[in-house]
């Protein structure tokens, strides 16, 4: 068993590297980007099929640069924030943003905050405004992306659900197809990117063997929590 605090630990430093060479496998001209075509075939195969006005809708969330298309950087936060969040709940937070984003230049600003803040009857003083958009302010621009806001509210979210929800957020790192179970394929992938080392068959086994204790083939999330904890 490995203690919660050193999973997070191991997976906060593999999951960036997964990221990245997801990135690199799906970029097949090389260019650096992700185009519509290369995103949709990359989410494809990750388990998610989304359509090509969805796949279209996430680039838009995500390119800062406006360039219609996604480097690596806006790939690494749309893959963590599709972690967070559904892509029908990411479309109702994404109009709740345009409502805050008052000048419409795509961030929310201190200023912009406290205003809608107002108007939903939950005044918040300057300081406050300010306080939040530091501790989402990921680039230090003084304000909010939208993806920064997406993180924000999702972490307010969290707050009262405790080890949970880093839990459940590990456990659909691992399960790529989102099929709510993780399969012996989808422990290895992760394992051996977090490890930065391959495991033997037997050593998977072992493993696999260990968490599935109800032998049904696959790891549920409860017997993920377990061996965790």
């Amino acid at each position: 068993m490995i203690s919660l605090q050193e999973f997070k630990m191991k997976f906060e430093d593999g999951k960036k590297d997964l990221y990245q060479e997801i990135f690199h496998s799906f970029d097949s001209d090389g260019n650096g980007y992700l185009s519509v075509r290369e995103l949709g075939k990359c989410m494809k195969a990750l388990g998610s099929k989304y359509s090509a006005k969805e796949i279209k809708f996430l680039i838009k969330c995500a390119d800062k640069d406006e360039n219609e298309k996604m480097d690596m950087d806006e790939f690494c936060m749309t893959a963590t924030i599709m972690n967070l969040v559904k892509l029908e709940d990411l479309k109702q937070l994404r109009e709740v943003f345009r409502s805050f984003d008052l000048d419409e230049n795509g961030t929310i600003n201190c200023r912009e905050l406290g205003r809608c803040m107002e108007k939903l009857g939950q005044p918040l003083s300057t300081e406050e405004c300010k306080e939040l958009i530091s501790a989402a302010d990921k680039d230090e621009d003084n304000c909010m992306s939208f993806f920064e806001f997406v993180i924000m509210v999702k972490s307010e979210d969290k707050k009262d659900l405790g080890d949970d929800a880093s839990l459940r957020d590990a456990f659909n790192m691992f399960d790529n197809n989102g099929d709510g179970t993780i399969d012996r394929n989808e422990l290895k992938m992760v394992l051996e990117k977090m490890e930065g080392q391959e495991f033997t068959d037997q050593e998977l086994d072992d493993m696999f063997k260990e968490a599935d204790t109800d032998n049904d083939g696959c790891i549920s999330f409860e017997e993920f929590r377990s061996i965790i904890n």
